[in-house]
């Protein structure tokens, strides 16, 4: 994925399927400079982590 879409997908209020080493996570912010983007698994309690934005596959 890109950077701009990492964006709108943040900022879209419907929840899009994104998927990070086959798991779905949501987008809780994305970070211009380093183009990492802050996610959460959407099926469990674990906290965020930062992910490179090329690594996340829209589904």
């Amino acid at each position: 994925m890109n950077l701009m879409r990492a964006k709108e997908i943040k900022d879209d209020p419907v929840m899009k399927d994104v998927v990070h080493n086959g798991k779905y996570v949501y987008i809780e912010d994305v970070n211009d400079e380093t183009q990492q983007a802050l996610v959460r698994y959407t099926k469990r309690s674990e906290g965020l982590f930062e992910v490179d934005v090329t690594n996340l596959v829209e589904e």
